[in-house]
């Protein structure tokens, strides 16, 4: 019988396999990982070539029900006839063949029917152990890497590491001596020695030049000046006490014309004195004349001195120093330009700048620092604070602003706010060193009864509600501050089931003679903090009433305040109070 393939518009037998036309066992893997099939659930066999020792393809036989396969690319789908022989799809069989024919015909192995190679039995599956070979695998020695930093995700705090000394430097000499004298347009030396035609230059380069004379500028204080006179006087180099003795008898006689004259005339006057006297002493007295000789002599010379004095100093001046004399005038002019410069700076938002007049010109060391604390400028500003005004707190406080906690912390520690050193180590995020401070401020508290703050420091700083409630408790039995503390314990419970029980328990356990009053007052607040407290409350103030009332007849008038809806309540009160008063009288 020749069996023959006819085409056909449709399948009339179901797909069973996949033909994959390659010669190649690794086109025949990558094609079936490519359909998305594993190993495990198909079956493969070779087609072998019309030509000895050859391959035609490989047919992927699969199950239908399982594998539910729509894309297999460039290959063909094949249909099963009668579980035994696997023909291209849209292809039918002529002719047809019974049941029989079919057993007869075909063994129980798989057949292949294609036209160009014909009728192929599949006996045998692809061992796929024997074609696929493991890579070698290679010894490779893993080297671990080290430990590494991890990056943070969050930014949890910020700090800043300053060197006091280099801020201070750096307000004080923004320019080095070096590139001032290079460019100076007067001669700061004879400036600094006293010359008043140099420091008549130095005025004029100011008016002129303001922001860059300021690099020149001279401090007013640093010259020794003595203010409140009508001159300010400046001393410099060595001190001569000798000099200056004589100086200030050269001011007396004035060194002008009329100085001489007084002189001339003082000389004129002892000669005729002693004229006279020798004349009524009828001879010549030796000893009258020598006095008179010393004296003239004594005064030539005095004369003489203070005026070379005077010369030196008004001079260029000499390297062994002297002093000279700044009227008021030119003083208070060249201090209100420094002061109406810095404050142009000020306005300009350039607060180093203005620091540095106040700091180093004007030598006002609170101004500097409060200028530079207005422009934020914290670090530079408890500098000065510190080194300067010797304000620990102040420069304390300024740290902190500036981020500078190491340095915030140190001075904290030496004023001893052991709560403020706590919060900076929290900022730090080192708790452990921040709970040891909080430690030491609430035993401070508990030392001076302050319950209520220490355990506001308990709780809001350490995080301890427990411990914040055991000393409020403490506050309560020992009666320092009670109401304040058990209205404070109470309020720290947020459960109306829990703060019932605490209430019965104070209550049970808490409550004696002397702090009923109290406690009485604060289940006021608490009646009126919830609904469901209101029985609870009502009956604790009934026996607590009870209990008073012989004594005190005005307690009747608490149980008004657990009852307001009930009007007769304030009758009843009001009739028993009478009552009571008229059993004393």
């Amino acid at each position: 019988m020749e069996l023959k393939l006819k085409i056909n518009s449709k399948n009339i037998f179901p797909k069973g396999g996949v033909f994959i036309k390659s010669a190649s066992a690794e086109v025949w893997l990558q094609e079936i990982q490519n359909i998305g099939l594993s190993l495990d659930s198909i079956a493969v066999f070779p087609i072998p070539e019309i030509r000895a020792n050859e391959l035609f393809g490989c047919l992927v036989v699969f199950n239908q029900g399982k594998n539910r396969i729509t894309d297999i690319g460039k290959n063909n789908f094949y249909q099963l006839a009668a579980c035994k022989l696997f023909i291209p799809e849209n292809t039918l069989i002529t002719p047809e063949l019974t049941e029989g024919e079919w057993h007869n015909l075909f063994s129980e192995e798989y057949h292949f029917l294609h036209p160009e190679i014909g009728l192929v039995e599949l006996k045998e599956e692809v061992n796929w152990t024997n074609l696929l070979r493991l890579p070698m695998q290679k010894e490779i020695e893993i080297t671990e890497p080290s430990k590494t930093v991890s990056i943070p995700q969050f930014i949890t705090s910020m700090r800043i590491e300053i060197d006091q000394e280099k801020i201070l430097e750096t307000i004080e000499n923004p320019l080095s001596e070096e590139e001032i004298i290079g460019k100076m347009p007067f001669d700061m030396q004879k400036v600094m020695k006293g010359n008043q035609k140099e420091m008549d230059k130095f005025m004029a380069f100011l008016d002129k030049n303001p922001k860059l004379a300021l690099q020149y500028a001279i401090p007013l204080d640093t010259l020794g000046t003595s203010r409140g006179d009508n001159y300010g006087k400046f001393s410099f180099g060595s001190k001569n006490v000798f000099r200056s003795f004589f100086s200030k008898i050269g001011d007396l006689f004035g060194g002008q014309s009329g100085g001489l004259t007084l002189i001339f005339r003082l000389i004129f006057v002892l000669f005729f004195v002693s004229g006279i006297r020798s004349c009524s002493s009828g001879n010549s007295n030796f000893t009258a004349h020598s006095f008179f000789v010393f004296v003239v002599v004594l005064i030539l010379v005095i004369l003489i001195i203070s005026f070379l004095s005077r010369g030196e100093s008004s001079g260029s001046g000499s390297a062994s120093g002297g002093s000279f004399l700044v009227d008021s005038e030119r003083f208070s002019t060249l201090q209100s330009k420094y002061e109406k410069l810095a404050e142009e700076f000020i306005e300009k938002g350039e607060y180093q700048k203005a620091a540095h007049i106040y700091l180093k010109l004007l030598k006002n060391h609170h101004k500097a620092a409060e200028v530079l604390e207005k422009g934020e400028l914290y670090t530079e500003a408890a500098a000065i604070y510190l080194k300067y005004l010797k304000n620990t707190k102040k420069a304390a406080e300024c740290y902190e602003k500036g981020h500078a906690y190491k340095e915030a912390i140190a001075l904290y520690k030496e004023l001893n706010e052991d709560e403020k050193v706590g919060d900076l180590y929290m900022m730090l995020k080192h708790k452990k060193e921040a709970d040891k401070y909080f430690n030491e401020v609430i035993e401070n508290y508990k030392a001076n009864f302050q319950y209520v703050k220490a355990s506001l420091v308990y709780k809001n700083k350490i995080g301890d509600v427990t411990e914040a409630q055991e000393i409020l408790l403490e506050g309560w039995k020992t009666n320092k501050d009670a109401g304040k503390c058990l209205n404070n314990y109470f309020t720290n419970i947020n459960s109306t089931e829990e703060l019932s029980l605490a209430i019965t328990n104070v209550y049970n356990k808490d409550v004696s003679p002397e702090n009923a009053a109290v406690f009485l007052h604060l289940l006021k607040h608490e009646f009126s903090k919830d609904q469901k407290l209101e029985g609870l409350t009502r009956n604790i103030a009934y026996e607590i009433v009870a209990n008073r009332i012989d004594k005190n007849p005005d307690v009747a008038s608490e149980l008004v305040h657990f009852n307001k809806n009930n009007k007769l309540m304030l009758k009843d009160v009001m009739k028993y109070k009478l009552k009571a008063k008229k059993k004393t009288r």
